[in-house]
């Protein structure tokens, strides 16, 4: 297991660099977001004030809305998946924290439970389709 660990210590790293590519994706979205809206505020009361685009947007400002929207999506992405990362990383360090203690099952069944969903912490007859003994009321 103490291999183990250590793919674990550096599958947490992959991940941590990954969340913060996301955290400057969202950093840019939101950003990007806020200049093309009030871009489109502006050009919406007849004043477009950029000099880059305004063969594209000045006579449409519904495209500047477009924009805006993308940014926006972009954002929530970037925001759900740095959310995705953060539960990864604590479900690995959970994970390795019980391999440290020598709690390897539950440690094993922590990390497969993105795979196989909630049938990794039934016990082995509920998960096989054994029926259950019923307790007999004395």
């Amino acid at each position: 297991m103490g291999t183990m660990n250590r793919l674990i210590a550096r599958h947490r790293a992959q991940i941590k660099d990954r969340a913060r590519l996301s955290r400057y994706m969202l950093v840019f979205a939101i950003l990007a977001t806020l200049a093309c809206f009030a871009t489109f505020i502006s050009t919406l009361s007849g004043r477009y004030p950029l000099p880059l685009g305004s063969a594209v947007f000045a006579q449409n400002p519904e495209r500047m809305l477009g924009a805006t929207n993308f940014f926006m999506m972009t954002a929530v992405g970037a925001a759900l998946r740095m959310w995705r990362f953060r539960q990864m990383r604590v479900k690995m360090m959970i994970a390795e924290a019980f391999i440290r203690e020598g709690d390897d099952e539950t440690a094993m069944k922590l990390m497969l439970e993105p795979v196989f969903g909630d049938e990794v912490w039934q016990d082995g007859t509920e998960a096989a389709g054994a029926p259950r003994t019923q307790e007999v009321a004395a």
